[in-house]
């Protein structure tokens, strides 16, 4: 069974009214590596625990014992050394077309990689369900991430799903002050860091809806304020002159949301889109 997003799970159990397991939440986040190593017993001393509490964390988080808790972990980290690996190499002056085309290419390429490794297909599911169940869907982000949100808005339009996103950062916040219980909200930040879209969780998590980050795993204020995270590799760094690869993987992700969405109702999402259809014709040809 692939956990994915397995570290994202323990830090929410950081949160846990129960102090064993939110110790052992802290334990495991605070030294992964170090986790790994334990035994059972090891890591049940350490927090305070008894064995049986660490036996019913690990199925907390989806699996069936410690050993598979120990593998998943191994296989999350691993995953995360390969994504940390990912950032374009650096551009020299002296570079051709060729190689930095190479350079663009293979960053894309490992970027997309990490994605499909973290996402998690259950997790897509409910958010392709959130979606199909909304009244209505908001689109938020700012930069290269509004670019995304745009792809997102002009395929659920495509397919009638009734979607709004604004371009102006003060058209956005009146949208998140005004957002209804049973709207959705999908906000897009590579960092999960930017002030603006932090500041437009908050807003939409007062007002009672549901909301979607598009976003980083690790480090990413964004992602603890959500119902659900599709998680991005950090391929880039957090400074940088432009989104690339990050935008790629953002991109991919709207993909197979909308893949998704109309697989889930396929009669009529074909319906909508032959609708939709303008055929183009020669000049003077009729119709």
């Amino acid at each position: 069974m692939l956990m994915r997003g397995l570290l994202l799970r323990i830090k929410e159990l950081s949160q846990s009214t129960c102090p064993a397991v939110r110790s052992l939440a802290e334990n495991i986040s605070r030294d992964p590596r170090a986790a790994v190593a334990c035994t059972i017993r090891d890591l049940a001393d350490m927090s305070h625990a008894s064995a049986s509490t660490v036996v019913r964390f690990c199925r907390k988080l989806g699996c069936s014992g410690y050993k598979e808790f120990q593998r998943e972990l191994v296989y999350e980290l691993a995953s995360m050394e390969d994504a940390n690996d990912m950032a374009i190499e650096d551009i020299s002056s002296a570079d051709g077309a060729d190689r930095i085309l190479r350079k663009v290419v293979q960053s894309d390429i490992r970027s997309l990689e990490a994605l499909e490794r973290l996402l998690d297909p259950g997790v897509l599911e409910d958010c392709v369900a959130a979606i199909a169940s909304a009244r209505v869907v908001n689109l938020f982000g700012v930069g290269a991430s509004l670019l995304v949100a745009r792809d997102l808005e002009l395929k659920l339009n495509r397919v009638d799903k009734q979607c709004h996103v604004y371009e102006d950062w003060h058209s956005q916040m009146l949208c998140a002050r005004n957002i209804h219980a049973d709207d959705l909200a999908l906000v897009f930040s590579y960092s999960g860091l930017t002030r603006e879209m932090v500041e437009v969780a908050r807003l939409v998590r007062q007002r009672g809806a549901r909301l979607i980050a598009v976003t980083r795993i690790v480090g990413s204020e964004l992602a603890e304020q959500a119902d659900w995270v599709l998680g991005l590799a950090t391929s880039e760094p957090l400074v940088r002159s432009g989104a690339m690869a990050s935008r790629m993987s953002q991109l991919a992700v709207v993909d197979a949301l909308y893949a998704l969405y109309v697989a889930r109702d396929y009669d009529r999402c074909a319906k909508t889109m032959l609708q939709n259809y303008d055929e183009k014709r020669p000049k003077g040809e009729n119709r």
